[in-house]
């Protein structure tokens, strides 16, 4: 398959099954680039892998080769009916608003996935955004032509094969070199945060601890995720700093807490989805709320779970989730100051586990 071009317009490139007339998606509409390409494949996994855990629609939005966010189905609040301009929402669609709205800055220009087939409703949503593609299962009828029509025609569409199965081996060729590994293709289940070293897991902490392993999985590392109720609420991700990670998903987390507030909500009433977001960032970029009102208003943000790719280093990483409303951690261990950070556990009240499985991804 030829490819629109590579990382970078002037980069001719091309795309070849490894097992012939074997893919994991097919072209419906447009005419996908390298990015695109790299896009659909994490974002597909991500949300296959998910579905499964959970039995449930999920969604992601990715950029560059990473989840700005990640979800699964589950309810919208009025700061989402009230952005997106929502009424009745499927599974499908809550599922993608979820996912989007953890960081709609950053999804502008978003890949999507969508681990069940694309509705008329969640395709009437899409078209109000600006995103690059759409990789998901199946398509409802008419729903193809709808995303079609965007950008020019443009718009590029990929069908899933939900069968597909990769093979064991993963191969990478750059600068001369070819490197092997086996594919990271270890099963992620709740097992994995069975045993917490610091206090206790509640089963909604459990099931959003598993859902940042399976995100942090298709996340460029370092990278943490802060999570709650079924979906990402900040991800840092490709900082050679983890504790960098950690604020970054914990000022994004800050964001998407603060635009629920009141008096950002009051104010989100521009006609155009994108005006409402830009809105609502500039309203928080301004500091029209006041230090004591903001500083309120975010102790009210509790039981987030937060999940490292990596053993934390240093406690600085558990100080700063502490800030953040996080209450549940979880990260591989092992490291030479792991019992520096369960100390620091204990001292804040956050319940920690240690899962024993390191999830980079580069």
């Amino acid at each position: 398959m030829r490819l629109r071009y590579g990382t970078n317009p002037h980069q001719p490139a091309a795309i070849t099954s490894v097992r012939d007339g074997s893919s994991p998606f097919r072209v419906v509409n447009g005419e996908p680039s390298y990015i695109n390409v790299l896009d659909a494949v994490g974002a597909w996994q991500l949300v296959r892998e998910a579905s499964a855990a959970f039995d449930a629609p999920a969604a992601a939005s990715f950029k560059h080769v990473s989840p700005a966010g990640a979800a699964l189905a589950g309810s919208v609040d009025a700061a989402m009916r009230n952005t997106y301009g929502l009424s009745a929402v499927s599974p499908v669609t809550s599922a993608y608003v979820r996912a989007r709205d953890a960081d709609p800055k950053s999804s502008f220009g978003d890949f999507v996935a969508i681990s069940h087939p694309v509705d008329a409703e969640l395709a009437d949503l899409l078209k109000r955004l600006t995103c690059d593609g759409i990789v998901a299962p199946g398509y409802e009828e008419g729903v193809v032509e709808t995303l079609a029509a965007k950008k020019r025609g443009t718009f590029l569409v990929l069908e899933a094969d939900h069968a597909f199965a990769p093979p064991a081996e993963e191969v990478r060729e750059i600068f001369g070199l070819r490197l092997t590994q086996r594919a990271d293709d270890e099963p992620l289940t709740r097992s994995w945060l069975a045993e917490p070293v610091v206090g206790e897991l509640t089963a909604a902490a459990v099931d959003d601890l598993l859902l940042g392993l399976i995100v942090l999985r298709y996340t460029q590392s370092n990278s943490v995720a802060y999570l709650k109720d079924g979906m990402t609420i900040g991800i840092g991700a490709g900082q050679q700093s983890r504790v960098d990670c950690t604020r970054l998903a914990g000022q994004k987390a800050d964001t998407w807490w603060l635009r629920r507030h009141p008096g950002v909500l009051a104010g989100s009433t521009q006609p155009r989805l994108s005006e409402r977001i830009a809105h609502q960032l500039d309203y928080l970029e301004a500091d029209w709320l006041s230090t004591a009102d903001r500083q309120a208003w975010l102790a009210r943000m509790t039981d987030v779970a937060m999940v490292s790719d990596g053993a934390l280093p240093f406690r600085d990483n558990v100080d700063h989730a502490g800030r953040h409303g996080v209450r549940f951690i979880a990260e591989p261990g092992g490291s030479i100051r792991s019992a520096e950070i369960a100390e620091a556990c204990k001292e804040l009240d956050i319940a920690l586990t240690w899962t024993g499985i390191r999830l980079f991804r580069h």
